[in-house]
């Protein structure tokens, strides 16, 4: 896939991609990316993501550390 990025944007400051994507937010597909359809994919993924993280914590096969 070609992303397709707002035009001037600043970079990004981060330490780490996958938090600042997700929990941190500091990551904002909807600041950065200039289609929409690209947005709402890559939030649904997102979603798909931790939704799959979660339930493998509700099953008890992973720990964190």
């Amino acid at each position: 896939m070609e992303w397709k990025f707002k035009p001037n944007v600043e970079p990004i400051l981060s330490r780490d991609f996958w938090y600042d994507l997700t929990d941190g937010g500091y990551i904002r597909p909807e600041e950065l990316l200039d289609d929409e359809e690209q947005i709402k994919k890559l939030k649904k993924a997102i979603e798909l993501i931790q939704s799959f993280g979660n339930a493998l914590k509700e099953a008890g096969l992973i720990e964190e550390y």
